[in-house]
Parts: C-alpha cells; sequence; structure tokens
C-alpha cells in the first residue's frame, strides 16, 4: 500500500522536475539568444554610426569640391567664347567644358528632405537599389523633416537605412518572382504637435511568415543571425523617442508607420 502511494508520488516530483529542468533550460537559451541578439545590434548600430559618419564627410568634401569647379568652368567656357581666345579650337573646347559642366550637374542630389544625413542616405541607397531592381520607383515627394527636427540625424540614418534595405530586399524578390511586376518605395512624413510621423510603404510579394513568440516576420536571408534585425534596430531606435513602430499589409503593399516625440533622446548612441 506504501508502494502504491510514494512510487506515483515519486514519478510525479520526477516529471515535475524534468519540465521544470525543461523550462530552465528554454528560458536559458532564449536569454542567450535575446544577448546575442543586442551584441549583434550593438555592433551594427557602430558600423553604421561610422559609415554614415565617413559618407556625409565624402558627400560635403564633394559639394564644396563641385561649387568650385563649376565657378571656375563658368570661367573658361566664358573665356572660350571671346573671338581672340583659342579660334582654331574653340568650339572643340566649348564642347569639352560643356560635358565637364554636366558631369558635375549630375553630382546633384537627387533627393532633398531637408535633412542632410537622410538626403546622402537615400541617395547612396537609391544607386544600390538600381543595380538590383532597375525600374523600382523611389518616391520621397512627401518626405519632408521639419526644419526645428530635434531627433538625431544619426537616427533617422538608421530608421531610413534599415527601412530601405529592407522595402529594396522585398521589392527584389518580388521581381524574381513576377518580371512584369510594379515596384515602389514611397516615404510620408507628418507633424502633428511634437511627434513626428514617418511611413514607409514598399511593394512586396503579399507573403509573410510568422512564428511563435517571435515579434517580426520571418526574414528569408541566408544569414538570418546578422541579416534579420532590421526591424529590431527601426523599433528599438522609435523608442528611444518615446515612439512606437508597427507595421501592416494591404493586399500586396508592406506598410511600416512609426511615430515619435521630436525631442532630444536623451539615451546615448550606444545603448
Amino acid at each position: 500500500p506504501i508502494l502504491t502511494i510514494v512510487l506515483p508520488a515519486i514519478l510525479l516530483l520526477s516529471l515535475l522536475s524534468i519540465l521544470y529542468g525543461v523550462k530552465l533550460f528554454q528560458d536559458m537559451v532564449y536569454r542567450n539568444k535575446a544577448k546575442s541578439e543586442r551584441v549583434i545590434l550593438k555592433n551594427q548600430v557602430k558600423n553604421m554610426q561610422e559609415h554614415m559618419e565617413e559618407m556625409e564627410r565624402i558627400y560635403s568634401e564633394i559639394r564644396g569640391m563641385k561649387h568650385d569647379m563649376k565657378n571656375t568652368l563658368a570661367v573658361a567656357l566664358q573665356l572660350s567664347k571671346e573671338k581672340e581666345f583659342f579660334l582654331e579650337e574653340k568650339g572643340e573646347l566649348q564642347e569639352y567644358l560643356a560635358d565637364l559642366n554636366r558631369a558635375f550637374d549630375r553630382l546633384d542630389m537627387r533627393f532633398r528632405t531637408g535633412n542632410t544625413v537622410a538626403d546622402t542616405l537615400l541617395n547612396m541607397k537609391y544607386h544600390e537599389a538600381m543595380r538590383l531592381v532597375p525600374d523600382l520607383e523611389m518616391d520621397t515627394d512627401r518626405l519632408v523633416f521639419p526644419q526645428d527636427l530635434k531627433i538625431h540625424s544619426y537616427d533617422i540614418g538608421i530608421i531610413l537605412g534599415n527601412a530601405v534595405d529592407n522595402a529594396v530586399r522585398a521589392c527584389q524578390k518580388l521581381k524574381e518572382k513576377e518580371r512584369e511586376a510594379e515596384v515602389f518605395i514611397r516615404f510620408v512624413t507628418l507633424q502633428k504637435g511634437n511627434l513626428l510621423v514617418l511611413k514607409v510603404e514598399n511593394s512586396f510579394d503579399g507573403k509573410l511568415v510568422r512564428r511563435p513568440r517571435e515579434e517580426f516576420p520571418v526574414t528569408d536571408k541566408p544569414d538570418k543571425e546578422n541579416h534579420g534585425m532590421g526591424l529590431v534596430n527601426i523599433k528599438n531606435t522609435v523608442e528611444k523617442y518615446h515612439g512606437t513602430m508597427d507595421y501592416m499589409v494591404k493586399g500586396r503593399v508592406f506598410i511600416l508607420s512609426m511615430m515619435m516625440k521630436n525631442e532630444k533622446c536623451e539615451k546615448g548612441m550606444e545603448d
């Protein structure tokens, strides 16, 4: 009689201890995964910051060189038109100088949003995207940042950079399946009081995969450990400004929405 009571109790305790051990193991794996993701994100953010600083410096130098060279070319072009200046080779010289002038015109920014980092980043991303999706339409007509923008330009760069990367990848994937599909990325900003709303819309194949305990759709990139962090990066950055990030799907359009307070962030960039 004692065994009939003790044995089931022992078995029950053993089962409970096993279940508890499994739960502890799962929690440990989840914590290690979260810690690993934080380390990866921190490295990504650091690399992105260095890249954007260097990128802005280079574009600033190019703009300065372009301004100086255009003035020099204007003088040279005017001199070449003088009757007594290179009479025999005047036409060839004028054509050469005009070609140089047009080449410098092509250095102009394609996108102007009111934010230097955003302009530089979007222009760079656009040229990268054209190599992957030549007929991609990138519409920034409604992407205008306020003059009194207090959100750090670096954080704007993180948000836009990750959003564009994800959108380009989605458009590329759609074109691989349907060559005739229309592919686009559209940006919109709205300001309501001290709130800044940023929306990024892009075409995609209409298929999203979600997994239990996963906040965001599953990435289809081969290196998921390093490349599935775009939305996480955006969310972390938006939350620094007491904001929220959300996404929705309308047919075959993916809509990413972010709302942030237009105020200085108290947290450091490395947080």
